[in-house]
């Protein structure tokens, strides 16, 4: 019972007073090296909570850059799975640390990377599947990142194959999955029919019309995303507060035209 409860209070770190999760992942430093964004990470961690935040996503050897810029109402998850774009196998992904470790650390929750597809997914999912199971030990809350993809690194968002990426975080034991949006965003719906669990976006590559990108974001919470987890076109934007801003904006108005916002604080 006390570890259920230790696990409902970390889960709600993780969400805004609107009812959604607003996550930037900025562990891309592990697999493409220190990028715009990511340099002066500190800042850029500022920036992205007076935007809006909610949530920070990084690797644990950048807790003790970024911890002061974290705002104690908010949260930290640290992630556990990296890999690089130096090695040949780029798209698999190795444990980086443990659920202890993490808890250790000021962990609000754990998050791992699963690509389905390629040839050592078994072996990913497999990690995952560990992760849970420790996690579950010590009431911690799991963001399993699930994407369709080849051994190169070219991703299948097909409607079905998402939905079955998802569905393999859940009944692994993931609390919250985050997927990529459908090329055409109608067709996210079909994604979530068969979800138990909250589901956040991935934001993917940085896109030049910021419009379209927010236009994507707001459809996808109508049809039923908690939220967001969206790192380069955010950090990597000219204006990080401004960026998460607008996409923060946008979630509100979909969860809003759906009557699942929430105003805790005026409650």
């Amino acid at each position: 019972m006390i570890l259920n409860q230790g696990k409902a209070y970390r889960v709600r770190r993780l969400y805004d007073n609107s009812g959604a999760i607003f996550a930037v992942p900025m562990d891309h430093g592990f697999t493409i090296g220190p990028v715009k964004g990511l340099i002066n990470i500190d800042n850029t961690v500022r920036n992205i909570f007076s935007g809006g935040a909610s949530c920070v996503i990084v690797h644990k050897g950048l807790i003790k850059s970024i911890f002061q810029q974290i705002p104690r109402s908010n949260g930290l998850i640290v992630h556990l799975s990296g890999s690089t774009n130096l090695s040949p196998k780029s798209t698999f992904k190795i444990s980086t640390g443990s659920v202890l470790e993490a808890c250790k650390l000021g962990a609000d929750a754990i998050s791992c990377h699963v690509n389905i597809g390629v040839d050592n997914d078994f072996e990913m999912i497999e990690n995952m599947s560990k992760f849970t199971t420790e996690a579950n030990n010590y009431g911690i809350p799991v963001l399993a990142m699930m994407y369709v993809r080849n051994n190169v690194g070219i991703d299948n968002n097909n409607p079905d194959a998402l939905a079955h990426a998802a569905r393999i975080a859940e009944e692994s034991g993931a609390d919250i999955v985050k997927i990529n949006m459908t090329p055409n965003i109608k067709d996210f719906d079909e994604v979530l029919q068969g979800m138990g669990i909250p589901v956040v976006v991935a934001g993917g590559s940085r896109m030049d019309n910021f419009d379209e990108f927010i236009s994507r974001i707001k459809y996808s919470i109508i049809s039923g995303a908690t939220g967001i987890s969206i790192g380069r076109n955010i950090f990597q934007s000219n204006d990080p507060s401004k960026a998460m801003s607008s996409i923060k904006e946008a979630v509100i108005e979909g969860l809003k035209e759906t009557d699942r916002y929430e105003n805790f604080s005026n409650s």
